[in-house]
């Protein structure tokens, strides 16, 4: 059940104020505030849907550019230990701090598919078969994971 409200490729929040006994949201990714609030979620939604045909009318008759597209830029406090970590696992993989970061969210949102790769050069054992079905099963493929442990316990042809 998705919580925003979707209009002419808009977002819009959707909050409850049981006190004041109505629902309210804003349009998000925007730079200007714009809210909205009715009694009850059809009305809000009206709303809603006002609210960003007023603000694209404003921004019209303004000259201006109506929706913000993100900076690029947040941040995120992840204490001393785990920058450390996710810096050296970084590096491991010979990537910047940012590239792996990067990479990290785009797989967390499926924007990076996994890649099997079939190692033509290694003796096919039990092993190796039950390396790469639990691999497949936990849904974590580390590629340098797999080469070290493969390079380490096998023998190549």
């Amino acid at each position: 059940m998705s919580k925003c409200l979707k209009y002419k490729g808009f977002l819009g929040s959707v909050e409850v104020c049981l006190e004041e006994g109505v629902v309210y949201g804003k349009i998000e990714c925007i730079n200007d505030l714009i809210t909205y609030e009715a009694t009850n979620l059809a009305e809000l939604r009206k709303e809603f849907e006002s609210s960003v045909d007023d603000y694209l009318e404003t921004c019209e008759l303004l000259g201006k550019q109506p929706d913000k597209t993100m900076s690029g830029t947040f941040n995120v406090r992840v204490g001393n230990e785990l920058h450390k970590k996710v810096f050296l696992k970084a590096r491991e993989n010979g990537k910047s701090l940012n590239e792996y970061i990067c990479e990290l969210l785009e797989r967390g949102i499926g924007e990076i598919q996994q890649v099997h790769v079939i190692h033509k050069n290694l003796k096919s054992t039990p092993i190796t078969r039950d390396f790469d079905m639990a691999f497949d099963i936990a849904n974590t493929w580390d590629m340098n994971t797999k080469s070290t442990f493969i390079n380490h316990t096998f023998e190549e042809h």
